[in-house]
């Protein structure tokens, strides 16, 4: 269960799944094929998890000694004369360089020792936790988080959000819809530049809080997340819609997908659209008409132009007066799992930093009398990973010790 080839085999999977679930079959992700591969992948890091991470602490949590420093590779040696405040030079030459070191003395040798990247065996595992972390709060999310849709119209409170399988889930408070407004660009043929939701919300009649929800900005209430998905406008009542035929004139009262017969005729009428601003051109309508069973024909009326006529037909209609009213949808989202992934994040990139760009490093200044009463020094070092920076710290760092640390 550890080893990287399994690994290395069920992301391959995973992948494949992933591309077949995209360009395919959605529900896949639901399904045992894809949840087992998942669930192996979690288990793979939880037993790397298991058996390295002991290990890694014990490494950690041992510290750095200055006997532990004496057995480091030598890396170069200099000299000093016998009048040189040796130790004090030795110290601010660490200090410069890497930071402030440590100090002992041992069978009449100064050692000043330094160390970085202590926690640096940790970063792996780190990375491990913040996969587990991820993958759990993916999961989580899914199965026992909340995703639906509300559709709120000015002034009518609505306490239940529509699920994706069409149910409903009642909430313990109420949102009401204050004022939809629309902006459209001058030069862009009806096109929206910014659609915004006032919203109130009650809890038990009473009112909490006023919120405005933008597009890419979310309301946050209740432990829910809404945010604004759509729109759309809706006449206020049934559209009067008039049709004349030779001198006599009718008038229909439309309602949205319902065909409504035209008396003393065989003519069928069906407001199927409503649009705010139809291209740049105001407030239109869209109409299906037929005669009897035969194929509908669709028309636009628009409120600037409310005529239209048939001339194979021999009838005209025009468009009473009518009155919109916007309506806005939003996206309702529930997710007690985002902070497992939140989290899961936060230990991957520490967890990346750690391991990357935090090497374990390790540098010793031993000093000692030598002939004459001069000083002798070696400078002492290792690291098993970021040779390159190593090398140059070690270079300055030894330059420093061989020009009197000046």
């Amino acid at each position: 269960m550890t080893s990287i080839r399994l690994t290395v085999f069920l992301l391959l999977i995973l992948a494949v799944l992933a591309v077949v679930g995209t360009v395919a079959a959605p529900n896949i992700y639901y399904q045992v094929w894809f949840l087992a591969p998942l669930g192996l992948l979690a288990l793979n890091l939880l037993a790397c998890l298991v058996e390295g991470l002991p290990q890694a602490v014990r490494k950690t949590s041992r510290p750095f000694t200055g006997e532990m420093a004496l057995t480091l590779p030598e890396r170069g040696r200099f000299t000093w004369p016998e009048e040189t405040k040796a130790p004090d030079l030795a110290q601010e030459a660490l200090r410069r360089e890497l930071g402030r070191p440590r100090r002992k003395i041992l069978d009449n040798k100064e050692v000043f020792f330094y160390s970085r990247g202590r926690l640096r065996p940790l970063g792996p595992y780190l990375v491990h936790l913040g996969l587990v972390l991820v993958l759990a709060g993916g999961i989580v999310g899914k199965f026992w988080g909340v995703e639906g849709r509300m559709l709120l119209q000015p002034g009518l409170p609505v306490s239940s959000i529509e699920l994706d399988d069409r149910k409903t889930r009642p909430l313990a408070f109420q949102v009401q819809l204050d004022r939809f407004q629309v902006f459209y660009y001058e030069e862009g043929g009806g096109t929206p530049k910014e659609f915004r939701s006032d919203l109130t919300i009650f809890e038990e009649g009473e009112e909490k809080g006023r919120f405005i929800c933008r597009v890419n900005e979310p309301v946050v209430f209740g432990g829910f997340t809404f945010y604004q998905s759509s729109y759309g406008v809706m006449p206020e009542g049934a559209v009067p819609v008039q049709v004349t035929r030779g001198d006599k004139r009718q008038t229909l009262e439309l309602l949205m997908r319902r065909w409504a017969p035209l008396p003393e005729s065989d003519l069928q009428f069906m407001l199927v659209r409503v649009e705010a601003n139809l291209q740049g051109y105001g407030p239109a309508v869209q109409l299906a008409y037929r005669s009897g069973t035969a194929h509908p024909q669709i028309i636009w009326l628009l409120q600037k132009q409310p005529e239209w006529a048939d001339p194979r037909g021999g009838f005209k209609v025009a468009l009473g007066p009518l009155n919109l009213q916007y309506y806005s949808v939003l996206q309702v989202k529930q997710d007690p799992g985002v902070w497992w992934v939140y989290t899961g994040f936060i230990l991957l990139l520490a967890g990346m930093y750690i391991a990357f760009f935090r090497p374990s490093q390790r540098w010793a200044v031993v000093l000692q009398r030598g002939k004459g009463g001069r000083w002798d020094g070696r400078l002492l070092g290792a690291s098993p990973r970021g040779r390159e920076t190593f090398a140059i710290h070690t270079e300055r760092l030894l330059a420093r010790l061989q020009g009197g640390a000046s």
